[in-house]
């Protein structure tokens, strides 16, 4: 990110003066449902947005960077990378005392996240995702006489149980992203949220190096034979698709799924559960939705009044409620929103209590050392040639990455 700080003179140059444009990436149904709501409330409020959609959040961050190398950048944008990163390469907005005022109705955890230099106002949430779901197709494991797993023994049982049925037990992408959130889940479920924070975040080279993170390893890799060779050339939504088709039973993937089980018209606890992932017993890994504001002068006032707009109790529940995640104002209304909503929205501010929330990898680390990450997460799923030490010393190597 560091290389794109040579282009800040040229955020002036964006398309007109009488847009806002917004660069993301939800194109999912649930997704688009969101885009159109967001769409509405900015209209109510006055404002002229425009929305460019670009399938998968990798693929937006690259058309994201290829805008400002090109002079012509949008004016938000959803991101999930650190707001330090984007300040260490281009001006950022300054929201205003308005919108910092509403930042008191947000978790301490989320609010740290959104501020440049820990003063001003950057970036605006849209809602939190839990990402530790393990999302179940009851009516399949009703017709097999099988329950929703609490632990990783149990997980592995009930999915030979139903690959000896001939029912796909486990649903999953290609993206890099959907391995990481299973390794994560593995980590948090087998080890613990202390070996989590020191292994992945802190990189601390004898636990990578150890026996236990070489078990972990290998149950990830034991996880790819629940799993079919169709992953390849699908999304997230394309793995929940498998459920709602009945064809497959289970998925690991954030909240946002739930909007997709909504928009079906499925019922939860009835035709499908969203419990936290085997061993996690109320604990919440989460990432949040967030809009990064870049500095154009012309258009700082559009920005405040949207940034403002979708911030309202009623716009930010809205909003989360259409994509599956929760509110991200812990003064947020929870009327209306569905038993995996409400069982994540409890986890959250339990969480939040007891000063034990899990923040998502994606905002820990720097880029080089979370892509990294993911890259020998990805490598070492797709090829049985790679062993499990090789494994372990390239992801020390990638961890150990400076931006």
């Amino acid at each position: 990110m560091k290389r794109f700080a040579l282009i800040a003179l040229l955020l002036a140059g964006s398309a007109r003066a009488a847009d806002l444009e917004l660069l993301h990436g939800w194109t999912s149904g649930s997704e688009a449902a969101m885009v159109a709501e967001l769409n509405a409330a900015a209209k109510r409020g006055g404002v002229d947005l425009k929305t460019t959609a670009v399938a998968g959040a990798s693929n937006a961050n690259t058309l994201l960077k290829a805008r400002f190398l090109s002079g012509h950048p949008p004016t938000l944008a959803q991101t999930d990378k650190p707001l330090r990163i984007w300040a260490e390469a281009v001006p950022l907005a300054d929201l205003g005392p308005g919108v910092n005022a509403q930042f008191a109705a947000l978790p301490h955890a989320v609010a740290a996240e959104l501020r440049d230099g820990g003063k001003k106002p950057a970036a605006i949430p849209l809602n939190v995702h839990r990402l530790n779901t393990l999302w179940s197709n009851l009516r399949l494991l009703r017709a097999h006489g099988l329950a929703v797993p609490q632990g990783w023994d149990e997980f592995h049982r009930t999915a030979e149980a139903l690959r000896r049925a001939g029912v796909l037990p486990l649903a999953i992408g290609s993206s890099a992203g959907q391995k990481l959130s299973l390794f994560v889940a593995v980590v948090l479920g087998r080890e613990g949220r202390d070996f989590f924070e020191r292994a992945l975040v802190q990189a601390d080279p004898a636990l990578l190096a150890s026996a236990r993170m070489a078990a972990l390893l290998q149950e990830f890799r034991r996880l790819k034979s629940y799993t079919d060779a169709g992953q390849v050339s699908r999304d997230w939504a394309g793995a929940t698709a498998l459920l709602l088709q009945g064809r497959a039973a289970f998925q690991f993937t954030g909240d946002w799924a739930n909007g997709e089980f909504l928009k079906a018209g499925w019922q939860a606890g009835q035709d499908y559960d969203c419990t936290a992932a085997p061993g996690h017993a109320g604990l919440h890994y989460f990432e949040f939705d967030r809009l990064v504001f870049f500095a154009q002068p012309a258009r700082l006032g559009a920005q405040r009044r949207l940034a403002a707009l979708l911030l309202q109790p009623q716009t930010s529940a809205r909003l989360a409620q259409i994509k599956g995640g929760i509110p991200v104002r812990s003064d947020a209304d929870l009327a209306g929103f569905n038993a995996c909503a409400q069982r994540s929205a409890a986890d959250f501010r339990a969480g939040e209590t007891r000063g034990e929330l899990v923040l998502a990898l994606s905002a820990r680390l720097g880029e080089s050392a979370y892509g990294g990450l993911r890259d020998v997460l990805s490598a070492y799923w797709a090829s049985e040639r790679m062993t499990v030490q090789q494994a372990q010393t390239r992801l020390a190597q990638a961890l150990r990455q400076v931006d």
